[in-house]
């Protein structure tokens, strides 16, 4: 594989301080001003419609999630198995892919939306960045490890978007080895649909 990981979407959550982005979107807008400000460009005279247009050329029509699982913790368990073995072929198939971000996540996010508006590319790229950075943590912390799960423990309030629900600020309690169990954050948001559940990203705080 040319790159570690290629099909991940992420949905960021801000701290909870005075200061700080208050809700996932909040927090993605922060982050394409950050990018705009650093000299990125952001085509503001093209309408959201289009440039999603543009942006679903050449990519295949999704209309159901593939390859995820019938419940969240039955996800989070094919994720560590996963990672136990370096595979990340089916760590690939556990998060959305570019087809299943253009058709199913993007169109109704909150991000998508007034005051919002990011772009679908500048979103998607930001996305791909965050995983990109955060896979190998998970990698480097547990491949090759034997992983117990004792709990994952998702934010009380789920998110409804259109179609899709999102469970943010997810955390898992695992034990490595034969160390004590310890709880953090391993990934980005979980994305529920039609009874399917997948990563929108590997974003993490390891």
């Amino acid at each position: 594989m040319r790159r570690l990981f290629v099909m991940v979407p992420l949905v960021l959550s801000g701290a909870c301080s005075d200061t700080a982005p208050r809700t996932a979107a909040d927090s993605q807008a922060a982050h394409v001003a950050d990018v705009v400000a650093a000299g990125g460009t952001v085509d503001s005279i093209l309408p959201i419609d289009e440039q999603l247009r543009r942006f679903r050329e050449g990519v295949p029509v999704a209309d159901t999630l593939q390859h995820g699982a019938a419940s969240r913790d039955g996800l989070v368990r094919e994720f560590l198995k996963a990672v136990s073995a370096s595979d990340t072929l089916t760590l690939n198939r556990l998060a959305l892919d570019r087809g299943e971000f253009a058709y199913l996540y993007y169109p109704t996010a909150a991000i998508s939306k007034p005051p919002y508006e990011a772009p679908p590319q500048l979103l998607w790229g930001q996305i791909l960045q965050a995983s990109n950075d955060g896979l190998p943590r998970v990698l480097a912390r547990a491949a090759g490890e034997s992983l117990e799960l004792s709990r994952v423990s998702c934010a009380d309030s789920i998110v409804s978007e259109g179609e899709n629900r999102l469970h943010n600020a997810c955390t898992v309690t695992v034990r490595i080895g034969r160390g004590t169990p310890v709880e953090s954050r391993w990934f980005g948001t979980i994305i529920e649909r039609g009874g399917r559940f997948k990563f929108l990203g590997y974003g993490n705080s390891l």
